[in-house]
Formats: structure tokens, sequence, C-alpha cells
């Protein structure tokens, strides 16, 4: 057969332009074709000739071999990378590992800014980006809303109106709603309130929800109102009061004081359609009637209280779903003009958000993105802080190795390499960094979902850390060990080899390094100067709030809530027993004075009623829709609001007699200036009632508000099921509570009895104050401690620095008090500049809590001096020792150093 001539002249004699090596399994093959050929009797030329045609166009093979060769150098490159990367990794955990001290306290640094960062977004990503859980493709649904009567746009829709719209718009596949109630619930003892939704038939098939036990609603539109009492529970409440009894299916529970039969058991995770709110029961909206004691308004267009959420058909948009709306909502208004035009004459309108975009209730959207732009951006600054302590370390550190780095460039180490070993240490101590602060981060979650706000519905958000929050503590990982260690690497990577191997102190360019240093620390005083006038400012307004003329006197008084509608109160038993429970309160030690509301100052139960006032015209567009309260006898009272004319309340003012209302100060400004407003009469629905009294302007929503109209009615002439009482006491009105519910448990042992102080009521409406003044002032106090770990180190290490200057300054006479003024002189001069750099950025990004603010202005001289003052006792503090420990340098011993 002869010898195969080489392949590779072969493919040069055939290509001149190939110059490349022929992998040995491509040759292996043309060897094999070739020797095939030649046994069918052709010579070793053509044999080679057919092998190379049957394997395509020489200029074609050889292009294939020259990019398999360049793909085999790429592999061997990335092979070398990798081992490089080992290597450097190998040696990185060797020198933390020798460096325990500066390990532990660079890691617990960062895991603290890490951490923090990871446990906000934790929170963000729970209220705004997590799409709901056990919901089938949640990225299809939508949520509808109606413009309210006065003009707000996302407003809530009518039972009526929801039928029109769920057959009229042929862009979605399926309409559903439903509304928040707080239920009496029990399963045959003592009732306890929970909070459900009543929803449609075709909720969970809207949503796509499938059930862990049993079976949900299904459409049935033949239902009529009052009918099917069936209800579905949620997982967890059937683990906690059913102990996950699979037997649960068709047992009795009752709701409202009606028995419903669980048909069905949610699936884990589903907490209901409102973001953070927990719901624990579900069941149909058309027994609304029955579980509220209210009347049949399925058919009044007037009765707002549904949010509607829709799925998109499958060939339907966002804009085509608005569009078919908007011919729905000019429908609506040319057949129902009285019930669709606005304040402003105007056509309502009808809205569709995506789902990820009606997450918050769009009233709310933008004060919480607010509110977590603030807290992001503060611990995003804690972060800064901490990746300038530990850039300070690594300074100190790279100190400690200029010997080291000289030895690695003598023997052939190039700068870049060095760079590369030093950042991937960085790289290291912040990825350990960040799975410690992530475990932080879990446990500061824990403790989050723990705190009980003073609310009437449980909190429930899923603050798990899932592969959206895993991403953003990584990203941010890495962002931090660039931060903090590009750098310190550059600047441990510039060293002077001669003197360094000779082991003096010159080996680096020691001019820059303290200069690098100090800029460090100016940085994180700066940033701290921030943080605390950020929780300064919080802090003097929750002050401001506090000591503010509220118009009442909340203190020492004890509130106790009833829903008597809720258990099947009729109205006369309903009278009878709130009589009851005010005699008996009234009657006990102690007490000064007891009443009934229907909703209470700067709480969440706010209401508002149209009214028309006696000879007055409204102007186009106006809204008469104002603050109301109804109230028993003594209220004023009870809550010390003086009446500025007339009477209040009596016990003659009931069902017969006269009917009456008391405006404030504001309503009688409004309505009737310069005029006396006892005697004038405004109307309430349909009827008319005199005004007898004027009381004093109080806060009824937030400590901010304006005065604002307000009225009353007596509670005797405008029957409330739902009320609340209120009993001034003449000591801790805690008291008193515990007496309070024993009284109602006598009357109706059966009766859910919500109890609190009125400041406890209160504190609803300054919730947001206090937990961006309670979560700033940790960051801020976490920062300052930070600022003076820092500012510690660079001056421990100025004087260990200067040991020889310090001691010729002594040797010639220099005393104590001189050492302490140029080292202390050197700390406060770094503060200094701190503070002034941070007052100047401080005066724009305070701005960021304008809003929380309230009787303080975001440039309030008195917090900036107060941060001044703190930062200054800091500074003191952290040279103190360091200048101290320059006072003990032994002349003759620093002389003898160099």
């Amino acid at each position: 057969m002869g010898r195969i001539p080489s392949w590779r002249r072969y493919l040069r004699f055939w290509g001149p332009d190939i110059d490349a090596d022929i992998d040995d399994e491509l040759r292996f093959h043309l060897e094999m074709r070739a020797r095939d050929y030649e046994a069918q009797g052709r010579s070793p030329a053509e044999a080679q000739r057919m092998a190379l045609a049957r394997f395509g166009d020489v200029t074609r093979v050889g292009a294939a071999l020259r990019e398999h060769d360049r793909r085999k150098e790429r592999r061997r490159q990335r092979r070398e990378r990798m081992d490089d990367l080992l290597q450097d990794l190998r040696y990185a955990v060797r020198g933390l590992r020798r460096a325990p001290g500066f390990t532990l306290v660079a890691v617990l640094t960062l895991a603290l800014g890490l951490g923090a960062n990871t446990t906000i977004f934790s929170v963000v990503n729970a209220v705004l980006l997590r799409p709901p859980a056990a919901v089938r493709a949640p990225e299809r649904l939508v949520s509808v809303y109606t413009s309210d009567f006065s003009g707000p746009r996302y407003g809530t829709s009518s039972y009526a109106d929801y039928l029109d719209f769920q057959k009229g718009n042929a862009q979605l596949a399926g309409l559903t709603a439903f509304t928040a109630r707080l239920f009496n619930f029990s399963t045959g003892g003592a009732a306890s309130r929970i909070g459900g939704e009543e929803v449609t038939d075709n909720y969970f098939t809207v949503l796509g929800v499938t059930p862990a036990l049993g079976q949900l609603f299904t459409p049935d539109e033949s239902r009529a109102p009052g009918t099917e009492p069936v209800a579905v529970v949620s997982y967890g409440l059937w683990q906690r009061t059913f102990g996950g009894d699979p037997g649960v299916i068709g047992k009795t529970i009752h709701v409202n004081g009606n028995a419903f039969t669980v048909i069905g058991v949610a699936p884990p995770h589903f907490t209901g359609s409102i973001r953070g709110v927990q719901v624990d029961l579900w069941v149909p909206y058309l027994m609304d009637a029955v579980l509220t004691r209210g009347h049949d308004e399925f058919t009044n267009r007037g009765n707002r209280d549904l949010f509607l959420i829709g799925r998109l058909a499958p060939a339907a948009t966002l804009a085509s779903a608005q569009a078919g709306f908007r011919v729905i909502a000019r429908q609506l208004h040319d057949a129902y003009p009285q019930s669709w035009t606005d304040v402003h004459h105007e056509s309502r309108a009808i809205s569709v958000l995506a789902e990820q975009d009606a997450r918050v209730i769009p009233q709310l959207h933008g004060a919480v993105v607010g509110f977590f732009a603030l807290l992001m951006t503060v611990v995003g600054i804690m972060l800064l802080i901490c990746c300038a302590n530990v850039a300070n370390l690594l300074l100190a550190r790279a100190a400690g190795r200029q010997r080291e780095v000289a030895v690695r460039l003598a023997l052939g180490a190039g700068r870049g390499r060095l760079v590369r070993q030093l950042l991937t240490e960085s790289v290291l101590l912040a990825g350990v960094g960040a799975v410690v602060g992530a475990l932080l981060a879990v446990w500061a979650t824990r403790l989050l979902m723990a705190f009980k706000p003073p609310l009437p519905v449980t909190i429930a958000l899923d603050l798990s850390i899932d592969g959206r929050v895993l991403v953003f503590t990584t990203l941010l990982a890495g962002l931090t060990a660039l931060i903090f260690g590009v750098a310190p690497a550059f600047r441990a990577a510039r060293v002077d080899l001669i003197p360094a191997l000779k082991g003096g102190a010159a080996g680096t360019r020691r001019h820059r390094w303290p200069a690098m240093r100090s800029v460090l620390v100016v940085s994180q005083v700066a940033m701290c100067v921030i943080l605390l006038a950020m929780a300064g400012l919080l802090l003097r307004s929750l002050r401001a709030a506090q000591t503010v003329d509220l118009g009442f006197d909340p203190q020492q008084i004890a509130l106790a809530s009833f829903e008597l509608g809720n258990q099947a109160y009729s109205e006369s038993r309903g009278r009878a027993f709130y009589d009851a429970i005010v005699r008996e309160t009234e009657a006990l030690p102690g007490v000064q004075a007891v009443s009934l509301a229907q909703s209470t100052p700067l709480g969440l139960d706010y209401s508002r009623r149209g009214v028309n006032v006696e000879g007055y015209q409204p102007k186009p567009g106006e809204d008469l829709e104002f603050g109301i309260n109804i109230v028993g006898p003594r209220y004023f009272d009870v809550m010390r609001i003086p009446m500025v004319r007339g009477r209040e309340f009596t016990e003659q003012d009931r069902a017969g007699s006269l009917p009456v209302a008391i405006v404030n100060e504001s309503f009688a400004r409004y309505f009737w200036p310069g005029d006396d407003p006892i005697g004038k009469r405004i109307g309430t629905g349909d009827q008319m009632r005199v005004v007898v009294g004027v009381a004093r302007d109080s806060k009824t929503r937030s400590v901010s508000e304006e005065p604002s109209p307000y009225f009353y009615l007596p509670y005797l002439q405008s029957y409330g099921s739902n009320m609340i009482l209120e009993v001034r006491t003449a000591g801790d009105p805690r008291a008193i509570i515990p007496i309070v519910r024993r009284e109602a448990a006598t009357l109706d042992p059966d009766l859910p009895v919500q109890t609190e102080t009125m400041e406890d009521a209160m504190g609803v409406s300054l919730l947001p104050q206090r937990a961006g003044a309670t979560l700033l002032g940790i960051f801020s106090l976490l920062g300052l401690a930070l600022a003076a770990i820092g500012l510690y180190g660079v001056m421990a290490y100025a004087v260990s620095q200067r040991t020889r200057e310090l001691g010729i300054r002594m040797a010639l006479g220099a005393q104590t008090r001189d050492i302490y003024r140029v080292v202390l002189g050197r700390g406060l001069s770094l503060m200094a500049i701190g503070l002034l750099v941070g007052i100047a950025l401080s005066m724009l990004l305070t701005r960021l809590v304008r809003g929380l603010l309230f009787g303080v202005s975001p440039v309030d001289p008195l917090t900036f001096g107060s941060v001044a003052v703190v930062l200054t006792i800091a500074a003191l503090v952290a040279s103190y020792v360091p200048a101290r420990r320059a006072t003990r340098v032994d002349p003759l011993v620093a002389l003898r150093e160099e």
C-alpha cells in the first residue's frame, strides 16, 4: 500500500494558505478513508484525493482545521485562567486564614452592610416585586378601577357595574370581584375576629387557584343572594384551628353568627388579593346582605365597595382592554347619568392596571415607593460606610505586606497579576460577608414579621429569600468588592523594590497612603452625617407630632370595639346592649365619663358623607362630602373637645325628637362666615337637621392636616351596629380594659371585643414616621460606630507611622499637651471636613424625608447642630486613645527605630 505522505505537506500542496496542525482524530478518519480507497485498488495519491474530497473542499477543510485549533487554544487559555483563578483563590484563603482578626472584622463589617441591604430589599421584593403566590399566569391579570364621585381615579366599583363590566368587555377571559371584611368567626365556641374576603363565584377560577383540599367556588350565576352559605378557609387557618384535619370538608363554622359549610382549603401561601393583608376566610359575595345585616344593595350603583380583577383573553393586551372599558364607561354614563357623573359633571372613568402595577393600592403606590426608596438610600449609605472601613483595613494590612509584595515582584510577577490576587481576596471577603449578611437578613426579616403594628388586620408578607434576593445580594457583593478593593489593591502593588526588600519603611509611597485613608474617613463621616440628620429630623418630627394640639385629650381613654352587626343583632337588641354596657361601665370605680362613637380620631375608620346646607348654592364641581362621626351623649366630655357655641348631644336627642347635628368651627366658617350657626339646617340624605352646637376643630385623619369641615350626628338618632365604647378614667386606662371585657362577656360571651387605649389607636397615624425613625436610628447608630472605628484606625495608624517624629518632638521638649494637640487636632480636622461635606449633601438628601416630617424643616438647624455635637464627641473619643498612646512614646526607643 505504501507509506502515506505527511498530511500537513499534502494540504500545503493543495492549499498553500493552510498552516494548521491537524487534529489527531481528523487525521485518523482521513487515513482510514484513504486505506479503504486503496483497498479498492486506488493508488495512494488518488486515495488521498478521494478521502479529502469525501470531507469537502480542501480550503473549507483547512478553515475548519484552523477554527478547530483556535478553539483548542481558547480552551487551553480558559484552563490556564481557571488554574490561575483557583491558585489565587487558594492563596487568598491561606492569606486570610493567617490574619484571623482582620478577616473577622472585615467580614462582620461587610455582613452588617450587606445584611441591612438584603433585609430591606426582601421587604421591597415582598411588597412590590414578587408575583402573587399560587396564582396561574399572574402576568395576564389586571385590576379594574372606577373613579370616585369626588374625582380620585382609582376607586372601587358597585356590584351592578361589575355585572355590566363582566358582560361588556370581550378583551377579558374573566372578571371577578371581591371586598375585604373583618368577620366574627367561631367553630362552636367563643368567636374571634379574622380577616376575610367576600368574593364572586368565579374568584378562584379567574385567579387560577387550585385547592389544597376539597373544592373552591365555581361560577354559578343562578345563585340567589342570601343562599349558598359555603366557605373556603385558608391553609393557615386550617392548620391552626383544625390541626390540618382532612375531615374539615363538610364541617360547620359560624361566620357573623351564621352557619357556613366548609367546602375547601386554599393552597399554601395564598393570602388573598390585597398584598400584605392576611386573609383566612372566603365567602360568597351574594351572602353580604346576610353577613352585614344590611339592605340588599346588589342593584344599587352607589354601593361601591368591590375591587375588580380580570384575566386578559389570549389575544388581548392591556391597551385593548382599556379601550374596551372606555366604550363601557360611555355607555354606562348615557344609561345612568346620575350614578356615572362625578362632582366635576364629567363621566366616571374606568382604569385598567397590570397586576404588577396594582400590588399596592394605587392611591398609596407613590408613598410606598418613596418610603422604600428612602430606606434603600439609607442602607446604601450604610454599606458605603462599611466599604470605607474595610478599605481602611486593607490599606493598613497592605502596609505590613510590603516585603511580600516586593519579593513577588522581584521573582517576576507582574503588577497586574498582583492586583488580581489582591482583588481575589476582596471578592472572597465580600462573598463570605454576603453569606453571613444573608443569614443576618433571615434573622432580621423574622424579627420584622414578629412586629405587630396597631392594626385591625394581620400583616402577611413572604419575606423569604428567593432567587431575586439572592441575585441582588450577589451583584451587590461583587460591586462592594470593587468599591473597597480596587484602590487598596493598586496602592499595595506600587512598591519600591529596593527599600522594601531591605525591610525599610519606604517601600511604598507613604506620602499618599495617609491621604487616601484620610479621604476614606472623611467620606465615612460625611455619610454618617446624612444618616444622623435623617434620623434626627424624623425624631424631631415625632416629638413635634406628639406635642401638637390635637383639639382633644387622648390620654387616659380606654377603647372597646364591638361589631354587633356581625353577630345578627337587630337594632332593638343592639341598642339594649349598648345601653347596658354604657351603664355598667359608668358604675365602675375610677371611670370619669363613658360614651359611644362610630370612629376614633386619627384611626383607620375615617368616614365621609355628603351634605346639603339650607340656603347654600354649591359651586360647579364643589365637593360637599365631609368627615362625619356618629357619637353618643357625653362624647365631647370624654374626648375633652370644647364646645365653642351651643350644646352637646343629650339623652333627649333620640329617635322621635328633633333631628340635630353638631358641626366644627371649620364647617361653620365654610358655610356661615360671620353668622351664628346655631339653628341653621343641614341635610344628610333625605333628612334635614338643626345645628345645636359648634365644637372646636380637632385632628381627625392625621396630625399634619389643616382644619377642615367636620360634623357629628347623635347615636340615639342614627343607630350604628358597630360602635366603639370610649371610657375616660382617672388613672391608667389599661387597668380598666380587663373589667370592660368581663362586663361585655357577661352580656354576650360569644361577642368578640377588641380593646386598646386611645393613644395606641392613634399610633396608626404615626406608624410611617415611627417605622422610619426606628430604622434610620438603628442604621445611623451603626454608621456612627463604624465611622468612629474608622477614625480610630486612621489615627492609630498615623501615630504608628509618626513614632520617630513624636519621639524627636518629645526629646526637644514637647509637652504632653502638645502631643495631644497634634493628634487630636488631626482627628478633629478630619471630622470637621467630613461634617461640612456631609451637611452639604444632607441639605439635598434630607428632602427625601420631607413627606414624613411634621413641624420640622428638612434643613432644621437644631438637628444639624445636634449632629455636629454628636460627631465631635465621637471624634474626640476615637482620637483620644491614639493620642494617649502617643504621649507614652519613649524618645530613646523611638529614635532607635530607624
